[in-house]
């Protein structure tokens, strides 16, 4: 098996580096995170060539490790020493650059996020070599300092799952954040919309009456942004007042991937707004970054002052459920949740409503 050094074209002239070797009879490329730019002044001609010698190095290394698992002989002593760690002049910015573009998974939004929190608290070159213990402890603590609710152990996550690509790509030895342990929030922390508020926003008009549409609709009914967005005429039962669909989230892993979800008058009203083919959409919605610009446009233009994603109806339709009366199986049940375990993250907002409902009762005339 012979190991070539590859180069592919990115964009601006840059070239990404990877081992190019056939396997069992399969072609395969193994991409080294090592990125070339364009050389246009003589600082960038020499960084190139320290970049080309370290992946010549990784590649004789690459063929070493190959033979010795082919041949079962003892090899002798290397003339020379091979480094223990191949992280020395990677950026971890351009590794993760070519990780994105190599990334198919449904969480990729999540990802990006995760790397783009890592500009932000570090800007320039950041080296593979200096990414350590404490730099990712420290970046664990800007995360946290900065965002709220989950989001900080969210990114952090997907920061650690490509630290270990490095590991499993031959670039570091091992990963830097793996004794960094998480806790993650049992409550719910985004914002919920009263009864109230939802009559103020269905009286307040939008200037993207879809996106209106689309997250009155999912206030009714607890579907996701992603699950809204695919929903299509066919998985709606009109004269049963049902919609049955695969809950893209956890398709494949949850015994509850199936949905099966009863509608109200309000969810079916909003659904026959517009009609169509059966394998048409329901909702024609823009951008995700759009949808929250006009969210945040709209909610402001109806009075009210909570930041509000669209990720907020499902928490809102999920409260106001078992404010209703519902009991805990039967929000489970309408929620998709595989276990009422996650549905018991809103017990408490419904005992703090409990609460300001009983101090907002008219005080007796004592003496």
């Amino acid at each position: 098996m012979g190991i070539t050094l590859g180069r592919k074209s990115l964009r601006n002239g840059r070239l990404s580096l990877y081992l190019d070797y056939c396997f069992n009879g399969k072609r395969q490329r193994q991409y080294l995170g090592i990125i070339l730019d364009s050389p246009t002044d003589k600082h960038t001609r020499a960084t190139n060539r320290a970049k080309l010698q370290l992946a010549q190095v990784l590649r004789s290394q690459r063929e070493i490790e190959y033979l010795k698992e082919r041949y079962p002989f003892r090899m002798t002593e290397m003339p020379f020493r091979l480094p223990q760690t191949a992280g020395n002049g990677i950026d971890f910015f351009s590794y993760a650059e070519e990780y994105l573009t190599q990334y198919h998974q449904k969480d990729i939004r999540l990802v990006r996020g995760a790397f783009t929190q890592l500009r932000k608290f570090h800007t320039g070159v950041l080296l593979l070599d200096n990414i350590t213990p404490r730099f990712c402890n420290a970046f664990l603590d800007y995360l946290q300092r900065n965002l709220n609710g989950n989001s900080p152990v969210n990114y952090f996550k997907k920061f650690k799952m490509c630290l270990s690509a490095c590991v499993e790509s031959g670039l570091i030895l091992q990963n830097p954040a793996s004794g960094i342990r998480l806790h993650q929030y049992n409550d719910v922390t985004k914002e919920i919309l009263s009864e109230k508020e939802l009559t103020q926003l269905a009286l307040t008009p939008c200037r993207s009456p879809e996106v209106k549409r689309a997250f009155l609709f999912s206030c009714m009914s607890g579907l996701r942004w992603c699950d809204v967005k695919l929903l299509c005429y066919r998985n709606i039962d009109f004269a049963q007042k049902r919609i049955t669909l695969i809950q893209k989230k956890v398709a494949g892993h949850s015994s509850r991937s199936v949905l099966h979800l009863n509608l109200n008058a309000s969810a079916l009203y909003l659904l026959k707004v517009q009609s169509g083919l059966s394998e048409e959409r329901v909702f024609r919605l823009p951008s995700h970054s759009y949808c929250l610009r006009m969210l945040n446009e709209w909610t402001r233009k109806a009075g009210i002052r909570k930041h509000i994603s669209f990720h907020c109806a499902r928490h809102t339709f999920i409260t106001n459920l078992m404010a209703s009366g519902a009991n805990i199986k039967t929000a489970a049940s309408l929620a998709g949740h595989s276990s009422t375990r996650h549905t018991e993250k809103y017990i408490h907002i419904i005992d703090t409503q409990k609460q300001q409902a009983v101090d907002n009762l008219p005080p007796l005339p004592f003496d």
